[in-house]
């Protein structure tokens, strides 16, 4: 497994946090900024489209009130009523008087008196009356247009009709671009005396509308209500054809905003309808220009970001080290641990949970340290133990008589018997000491016992017989060693030699679940209640008090306790001995240890 350092893995993560945060709130900051753009771009043209269509209709107002100013003069209407019947001085005197109009007013062009009703064909060229002194009508001029402009007026409710951008040639010799404002002049009986016109110069318009700067390419342009473009920085341009502009849409909208895409360029349309004229007020707004300040937060937000982000990395570096130290710090106590080195003391220098670890681990390995000690010390008891054991097998009393036995064997000339009783002492010796396992099989321990009882059957004779029984499934267990012995050597000498009358001793095993049940049993003289209580109460104590009150006690010695304390280290305090004896009937000891396979160590 490849194994990564919390330091460099605390400044990764640190870092793609920061990294995420930063994405995230730039990507929603940059969202909301932009969209905040467009929203002001909107608010800020549409107010000023507003702006502009309440300066156009202001023109248009005068210009309808200097109509109706002419209208109602008496000498005008009176003229109008009656053209024929009228002196050249009535009409030089109107003319001094629309010319007066015309002066003082530079945004006015012309103002025309057209008598007659030209949707009747009664139009009278020859009586037009015009701002400009001396003016000639145009003999080609077609009349019929204020018949449009009278249907047009009558349909909007009485209003009066605002052409759009064109060139006026009603003066002979004279062609302006203007916009004309036509109301129709009617007499007291409602009969149309003809019709009034005031020409706007188209350069005001112009001059209006060619100063706004919206951006480095933003501009404004007007269309009536029928669609026809009143003014437009490009006229030229839309009228050859090359460039184009979304009318219909803005004329479907009327008023509010369109985002279309118009020559390759992503363009916002604010849209604002005339309530007096009816004309389309359109801002032009490129969307690139619109968000230019967008790209300028956007060259701000990254070196923030990276500010942020290089202070980020400083201080995860900086944290990490604060983490990883005494982190390292125990691993190298770990390390020196991992090598045998109980006796060091684990600290580190620091105030977080490491500091716990830390101490948690200085107790772990002074447990460990101490666990060590302890099994050191129950591994030399172990071996005492097993010297002692040795020891115990070695019963000076049971080597003199045996040898005895064997001299006397040989005097009487039974040389056969001694041996055989011989050869049994040797292989009795080289089973229980040049042994060099401390588990044994089950076999080997029968034929350890075997040994051991043929032996003492030759000394006893008669007076001793014995049976080793065990069932042939346990012959795959193993024993340990010299755990049966010391039992049969307290059943002979403890309850057959003392018995006036034959004996038997019988050493039987079997399984009960998962443990072994060896049974030791005699027919001897038994014990009372307070002797078996005191063979009972020696199992309990330990070794060395067992040692101090002597060696060899008449109610089992060292042998069994031996055994009752080996049983205990190898297997735990779960298994041992037990024992129950009736006075004049018998003793009988039990030994229960688990079952170990012959495979096992």
């Amino acid at each position: 497994m490849r194994i990564r350092r919390i330091q460099s893995t605390l400044v990764r993560a640190f870092a793609l946090i920061v990294v995420m945060t930063i994405a995230l709130l730039g990507s929603v900051s940059l969202n909301f900024f932009r969209k905040t753009l467009v929203d002001s771009a909107k608010q800020s043209t549409m107010q000023f489209a507003a702006q502009l269509s309440r300066i156009v209709d202001n023109y248009i107002t005068y210009m309808n009130d200097i109509a109706l100013v002419v209208m109602g003069d008496e000498d005008v209407r009176a003229y109008m009523a009656e053209p024929a019947a009228s002196s050249p001085r009535d009409r030089a005197r109107i003319g001094l008087f629309l010319g007066s109009i015309r002066r003082v007013r530079k945004d006015i062009d012309g103002v025309f008196l057209v008598p007659g009703a030209p949707e009747t064909g009664g139009a009278m060229p020859d009586y037009v009356i015009a701002s400009s002194p001396g003016a000639k009508v145009n003999p080609d001029y077609d009349f019929a247009r204020f018949a449009s402009a009278s249907a047009a007026a009558s349909a909007s409710g009485d209003r009066p009709f605002v052409s759009s951008a064109h060139v006026e040639n009603m003066v002979d010799g004279r062609y302006p671009w203007v916009i004309s404002l036509v109301r129709e002049l009617v007499g007291a009986d409602g009969a149309a005396l003809g019709y009034i016109q005031v020409d706007l110069n188209y350069a005001i318009i112009e001059d209006l509308c060619k100063d706004i700067q919206l951006g480095s390419s933003g501009y404004v342009f007007i269309l009536d209500k029928s669609g026809d473009i009143v003014y437009h920085p490009r006229q030229q341009l839309i009228y050859g054809n090359l460039k184009t502009e979304r009318i219909p849409e803005l004329l479907a909208l009327r008023e509010g905003f369109l985002t279309s895409e118009v020559d390759g360029r992503d363009i916002l349309y604010t849209a604002k309808s005339s309530a007096r004229t009816g004309w389309i007020i359109v801002v032009v707004s490129y969307v690139s220009e619109l968000l230019a300040g967008s790209r300028r937060a956007i060259y701000t937000f990254l070196l923030l970001a990276i500010l942020c982000f290089t202070v980020s990395v400083f201080v995860s570096s900086f944290v990490s080290v604060r983490i990883s130290r005494p982190i390292e710090a125990l691993r190298r106590s770990m390390q020196e641990v991992e090598k045998g080195n109980f006796d060091m003391d684990i600290t580190v220098e620091c105030s977080n949970e490491v500091y716990q670890l830390a101490r948690d681990c200085d107790i772990a390995v002074k447990k460990v340290r101490d666990l060590i000690e302890q099994n050191r010390r129950d591994s030399e008891q172990r071996r005492l133990l097993e010297l002692r054991a040795l020891q115990a097998q070695i019963n000076p009393h049971f080597l003199y008589n045996t040898l005895d036995s064997i001299i006397w064997m040989v005097e009487l000339g039974e040389n056969q018997r001694a041996i055989e009783v011989t050869s049994s002492l040797a292989r009795f010796f080289r089973l229980g000491i040049n042994r060099g396992s401390e588990i044994i099989t089950i076999r080997t321990e029968i034929e350890y016992l075997e040994t051991y009882l043929s032996i003492q059957k030759t000394r006893y004779k008669d007076k001793l017989d014995y049976e080793i029984s065990f069932q042939p499934e346990l012959y795959g267990y193993r024993i340990l060693k010299l755990l049966v012995q010391p039992l049969v050597e307290n059943a002979i000498y403890h309850g057959i030699k003392n018995k006036e009358t034959p004996g038997v001793v019988r050493v039987y095993g079997e399984r009960e679940g998962g443990t072994m049940l060896i049974r030791v049993s005699d027919d001897g003289v038994g014990m009372d209640a307070e002797r078996l209580g005191e063979l009972r109460a020696s199992l309990s104590r330990s070794p060395d008090a067992e040692a101090r009150d002597g060696a060899e006690s008449s109610g089992g010695g060292v042998g069994v306790r031996n055994v009752q304390e080996r049983i205990a280290l190898y297997f735990g305090s779960a298994y041992g001995l037990a024992f129950e004896s009736t006075p004049g009937v018998g003793t009988k000891a039990t030994v229960r240890i688990p079952l170990v396979e012959e495979t096992e160590p």
